[in-house]
């Protein structure tokens, strides 16, 4: 008999149901012992052309907001001191990006993560061309004090867009298992060329979801090859975290085709609309979180 037959811990027992649904246990696995992983497009749940539409999406409001034209993407030559403008906040550019946030793979992997009350925090893309330089290591975890990595505090869960075959891609860089650490880096470990700390690429294909703690260790390696790498970067938090992006606004029709919304941007959670008058209804689960990371 399977534990969660018992229907007696139910915020664990509807992830574990998602998680056999989806075939996720190895992914799981992998987001304990390494921080991060890899989840192929074969599992990713998403539509027929869901890639090519994201893909077109971000390249197209990368174009409307900073007025250039970049072309296809495996010609793409554009100027990197501009396709990094004006990036985020893309939850209503196209309902593509919807899709994106609460595809249901990609949730049950951040609910494990950060328990069932996690709540999105922002998008933005990652245009990286021929010749883009790297970035050191770093955590994504900003405002979480040294000493705090028992549990994750936020995730990053990013769409490939465009194929990621090899370092002459520039893809991320991972420290596996660099989360169990709970601090970010110092300086002197910051430079991917003379840190001590081993690291990997992030190797996927396009369609591919690659999700991290947001206390694992990551940079980017110089792109080597023509076109340009795309990425649909998504910041997912507990419900205790300062979020990027407030979506109390967000449109009626958004919320009412897609049901799923308005609870992942935390509609259900603190801060209230009315402040004089709390929705007292909210209390209940804000404080659940405080005895289970899975609430």
């Amino acid at each position: 008999m399977a534990l969660a037959d018992y229907e007696v811990y139910p915020d664990v027992d509807n992830l574990m149901a998602d998680i056999k649904k989806y075939d996720l246990f190895e992914h799981v696995v992998e987001l304990e012992a390494y921080g991060m992983t890899v989840v192929p497009p074969e599992k990713m749940q998403a539509s027929e052309g869901f890639i090519e539409r994201l893909r077109y999406a971000i390249m197209k409001a990368c174009e409307e907001r900073n007025g250039i034209e970049l072309g296809y993407h495996t010609t793409a030559k554009p100027d990197m001191s501009v396709v990094g403008k004006n990036s985020w906040d893309l939850l209503e550019e196209d309902e593509v990006f919807v899709e994106a946030a609460i595809n249901p793979v990609n949730l049950t992997l951040v609910r494990w993560l950060l328990g069932q009350s996690a709540v999105f925090s922002g998008q933005t893309w990652i245009i990286k061309g021929e010749g883009a330089p790297g970035i050191g290591l770093h955590s994504d975890s900003h405002g979480i004090p040294p000493g705090a990595g028992q549990i994750a505090h936020m995730c990053n869960a990013s769409w490939i867009c465009t194929d990621y075959d090899g370092e002459e891609d520039g893809p991320t860089l991972f420290v596996p298992g660099s989360h169990h650490y709970g601090r970010a880096t110092l300086p002197h470990e910051a430079d991917t060329s003379s840190t001590p700390f081993r690291f990997v690429p992030l190797i996927g294909k396009a369609g591919s979801l690659a999700i991290w703690n947001g206390a694992t260790w990551h940079a980017s390696a110089v792109r080597s090859n023509p076109g340009i790498r795309v990425t649909l970067v998504q910041n997912y938090m507990r419900s205790y975290m300062r979020v990027q992006h407030d979506y109390e606004s967000t449109s009626p029709q958004l919320l009412e085709k897609y049901p799923e919304l308005a609870r992942v941007i935390g509609k259900a959670l603190y801060p209230y609309e009315d402040s004089r008058n709390p929705d007292y209804g909210r209390v209940g689960q804000m404080m659940k979180t405080g005895t289970d990371p899975f609430a």
